[in-house]
């Protein structure tokens, strides 16, 4: 007899987070809709992941671990799409969380719109001891237009349809810092794409995470994403075959305190709460002086709806220009 097939795969790699971690699988565990399956990839941990991950899978048999050594996230990803099996994959990383009604919220939005093969939602976003300190939802009247120049989505509130992405080839492993704004890419450029207006999660701002620890090779490695993605356009094909990335550093390095304490006062100077993002700022410059920064002080000043005003505008300028 064959083995029931779950209509979900929720898939998550991980290396070295055993203190997230649980926190995320729990997140699933709770979801109200239970059709699904979760597969996890352990990319050669060395701390206590792999012992989580064995209790975790011990006690709930939806929860399949596979085990590499070290090879990348990238390469994790596409380790777990060759054995998810579920009609919908959805993505969350190890160090967030997803809210109960993300998987049905997102099933039932792809159940109904047959054509839509991306969809995903908003995010508070979270600090290291999980408070949440803003929340990131890019909205747009046309995702596709608007992803080709900036990515709309965090990895962890995404759902797409497994089959689309298996005939994409899936994640290419050659971009390690952004390889899934440039599988959304592809995406939307072979069948439609959707962004809902509503809070499905939680990304947690990890000064060990991608978008901190290696911010500059990421925005380098975004360019070169835009510029494929155009060529394809025009061309119908790029030049990913002849790209040969630079060789990075065999794992992130976590930023200083005093860098993260600047992207907290960031996000929170986003959500207008000024007094708090106040003495995020001062605190930095008790300890480094730097213009940036004293007109990001200077800033906290101004009455919220400057702020608000100023944020909006931003948003409207990056969701169209190129």
């Amino acid at each position: 007899m064959n083995e029931r097939v779950p209509v979900v795969s929720v898939l998550m790699t991980v290396y070295n987070d055993e203190k997230y971690v649980g926190h995320a699988i729990e997140s699933i565990l709770e979801q109200t809709f239970l059709d699904f399956e979760f597969v996890i990839v352990n990319d050669g941990s060395t701390d206590r992941t792999a012992e989580i991950l064995m209790e975790y899978s011990a006690k709930d048999s939806r929860i399949r671990v596979f085990d590499q050594a070290n090879a990348g996230t990238t390469a994790a990803a596409n380790r777990g799409l060759s054995v998810v099996r579920g009609k919908y994959v959805a993505r969350l990383d190890s160090d967030d969380v997803s809210y109960s009604h993300r998987l049905q919220t997102e099933v039932k939005f792809l159940e109904s719109h047959v054509d839509v093969a991306l969809v995903g939602g908003g995010a508070d976003i979270i600090d290291l001891s999980g408070a949440i300190i803003g929340q990131r939802n890019i909205m747009t009247a046309t995702p596709a237009r608007t992803l080709m120049h900036r990515c709309i989505y965090q990895q962890s509130d995404v759902m797409f349809r497994r089959d689309t992405v298996v005939a994409l080839g899936g994640y290419r492993e050659k971009f390690r810092n952004a390889q899934d704004y440039d599988l959304w890419l592809r995406i939307s450029e072979a069948a439609h794409v959707a962004k809902l207006d509503e809070v499905l999660g939680a990304w947690r701002l990890n000064g060990g995470g991608y978008t901190l620890s290696r911010a500059r090779e990421q925005k380098k490695e975004v360019r070169i994403i835009k510029r494929f993605s155009r060529q394809r356009r025009r061309l119908g094909h790029d030049e990913y075959s002849f790209y040969s990335p630079p060789i990075p550093a065999k794992h992130r390095k976590s930023i200083s305190e005093r860098e993260y304490g600047l992207w907290v006062g960031t996000v929170m100077l986003q959500a207008v709460r000024l007094r708090e993002a106040r003495v995020k700022f001062r605190d930095y410059l008790k300890m480094k002086t730097e213009l940036n920064v004293v007109l990001l002080y200077l800033s906290t000043f101004a009455p919220a709806f400057v702020i608000q005003s100023l944020f909006r505008l931003r948003n409207f300028c990056l969701n169209r220009l190129n």
